[in-house]
């Protein structure tokens, strides 16, 4: 493990601070202007960086060095075995330079170097670059489950055979567009936050990075490393209810629960605690609350963590997970701070005191925008569990949007049929997209939906960069902020689809599409559900017009555009043929930035139930100032 925050710099030092009768206080940022009097959790001294990565990026390559230290691992010895990187984030995810949107937005391209930075700095493709890697990069941008879902997908992994080694985690950093957009939802709190206390305001925003690293017990121990715990089970389910608010019966928090618990093997009375999301607001915690004391009744203990670093959306998870190892190593739960006078609606109060414990398992729950839920189970090590190894995968539906669509009739038509308002433009592709399969995919908890896109809603973004230009920090839209994450239209999907099964959003620029085939065939192979629908979208914007200036090769045909695959590993929905993934770089060009190759769009459109469609890498990308 490799971990940095407010907290503390290194596994040892937040070791000592996670026990400590200290608490860490937040202060007024310091690395931006605001006129906002809201606290947060700023790591005072960040590492620098020699090729101008981002803070988000710069946190991760320090946790991560200190993780292959521990883990005893160089880049040489990675480049022997088949290893995979899967990283959540928010920040890290969009072009979130002020000043170079400023610049942009009046027509002046002179200064790209921001731009540059964001299109080289998605952190799953930064590591793959840095370290020599060859396998799978995902960057996960499920907003603040992000980092939880990346140790879900390295479980998954390792569990099918896909990798022999994960370095998965979650890094992002309080920004002024966080910071404003948080405050234009009504969530932060001008104190320091009180997870779970009657009188709780909101939450503080955090910097963070953690790094775990995943691998077989046996083979760590080949090369003298002792590993005491595993991450035995992960639970994943999508509310289908609200953009931001989580469905107030809790149903699918539970399930994701209670899934994560059955897979590590255990029972729930072998649940030691919960590092429970805890965020400090009063929906979230209320929610929460009553879900866990329906898990686990009278022996329920928990507390929340986010007192001492903030909250630190993609990486959350990411350290938390971390937080979690370190108070089953130690015997001992930490107490959940700050937590004063427990909210009377719970059942069970949060740990008051840190209490011994037997140290066998506990749970680290992340909860998400889009009614994202994540659930991880860490255990004391168990025999090994057989692989389950790959599945044919079948294509059973394919559809690709015409230029130029969807029109405003069409629009009309598709919100009126689910009772949309104004949802973004990623969002319309993607709805469209979808709309077009035949057949639909099938509501419930056994349908997994996996999105795909290089700029996210960056038209989205932009409005929200505008707002902070053109108005005062208090007049910002909340619903701007809101729809400009990543997964809003992940979000939309799984509402007006019913879609209950794990849903993951992926961003970047070198082959997130392909990426996204290679987790479908992975979720499948795992039977962590039977179908996957996967939508590829990317949409024209200042930013993107702006970044493709900086882009030599590996460019696309379309600005704009986007894809819907339905994929299963049932026979019976074969109706495209099956589909594989080629290790060779093709060279067909990429029909959007996402990087759907032309050719792949072409004969997936005229395949059969005989087919057999491969797909390739996409030429990579050449940038240049």
């Amino acid at each position: 493990m490799g971990i940095v925050s407010s907290l503390g710099d290194g596994v040892e030092s937040t070791r000592l601070a996670l026990f400590a009768r200290e608490e860490p206080s937040p202060r007024l940022p310091r690395r931006f202007e605001t006129q906002l009097k809201l606290p947060v959790f700023e790591i005072p001294d960040p590492p620098a960086s020699a090729d101008g990565a981002g803070l988000p990026v710069r946190f991760l390559a320090h946790a991560l060095d200190e993780a292959l230290k521990n883990a005893k691992l160089s880049p040489e010895d990675l480049r022997t075995r088949r290893v995979g990187i899967a990283v959540g984030t928010t920040v890290a995810c969009q072009l979130d330079n002020i000043p170079c949107h400023a610049r942009i937005r009046q027509g002046d391209f002179s200064d790209l170097g921001p731009a540059l930075a964001y299109a080289t700095g998605m952190p799953a493709e930064y590591l793959r670059r840095r370290l020599g890697t060859d396998g799978p990069a995902l960057t996960i941008s499920n907003a603040c489950a992000s980092g939880a879902d990346a140790l879900m997908i390295a479980l998954e992994w390792l569990r099918t055979g896909r990798c022999d080694l994960v370095i998965s985690g979650g890094c992002d950093s309080v920004s002024k567009v966080a910071f404003d957009g948080f405050n234009a939802l009504r969530v932060c709190s001008d104190a320091p936050c009180r997870p779970f206390d009657a009188d709780r305001s909101g939450l503080n925003l955090g910097d963070a990075a953690g790094v775990l690293i995943l691998e077989p017990p046996d083979r760590a121990a080949a090369r003298g490393v002792s590993v005491t715990f595993e991450l035995g089970g992960a639970g994943k389910s999508a509310d289908g209810f609200h953009i931001t608010q989580p469905d107030p019966s809790g149903r699918e928090l539970e399930r994701a629960v209670r899934l994560a618990v059955s897979q590590a093997g255990l029972e729930c009375r072998d649940i030691d605690f919960v590092n429970a999301h805890g965020t400090g607001t009063p929906v979230n915690d209320r929610v929460e609350g009553a879900v866990l004391n329906r898990i686990f009744g009278e022996n329920l203990r928990y507390q929340s963590t986010k007192a001492l670093t903030g909250h630190t959306l993609g990486a959350a998870g990411a350290i938390e997970a971390i937080f979690s190892c370190l108070m089953l190593e130690e015997r001992r739960a930490a107490a959940s701070r700050r937590c004063s006078t427990p909210d009377p609606e719970l059942a069970v109060p949060p740990l008051a005191v840190n209490t011994p414990i037997r140290g066998n398992a506990a749970v680290s729950t992340s909860l998400a925008f889009g009614g994202s839920n994540t659930a991880l189970v860490f255990r004391r090590c168990r025999p090994d569990v057989p692989d389950t190894g790959p599945v044919p995968v079948y294509a059973a539906a394919f559809a690709l949007l015409p230029p130029g669509v969807p029109e405003r009739e069409e629009l009309t038509v598709l919100c009126r049929k689910y009772g949309l308002r104004r949802p973004g433009r990623l969002t319309q592709l993607a709805l469209a997209a979808a709309e077009r399969l035949s057949p639909l995919p099938r509501t419930g908890a056994d349908t997994a939906l996996i999105t795909a896109t290089a700029y996210g809603p960056a038209a989205t973004t932009c409005r929200v960069l505008d707002d902070i230009l053109d108005y005062p920090e208090e007049e910002i839209l909340p619903t701007g902020f809101s729809h400009s994450v990543v997964n809003a239209a992940s979000s939309y999907l799984t509402t007006v689809h019913g879609i209950h099964g794990p849903a993951f959003a992926l961003a970047g620029f070198e082959d997130p599409f392909r990426e996204a085939v290679d987790l479908a065939q992975t979720l499948l192979a795992g039977k962590a559900c039977s179908r996957v629908l996967l939508v590829a979208a990317d949409e024209d914007s200042l930013t993107s017009r702006a970044v493709e200036r900086l882009r030599k090769k590996g460019g696309s045909v379309s600005a704009e555009g986007a894809c819907a695959l339905l994929l299963s590993a049932d026979p019976a929905e074969n109706r495209l043929g099956t589909l594989e993934l080629s290790p060779e770089t093709g060279g067909s060009p990429r029909l959007l930035p996402c990087g759907i190759p032309v050719s792949f769009a072409e004969a997936l459109a005229a395949a059969g139930p005989d087919a057999r469609t491969v797909l390739e890498r996409p030429p990579e990308p050449v940038w240049q100032l």
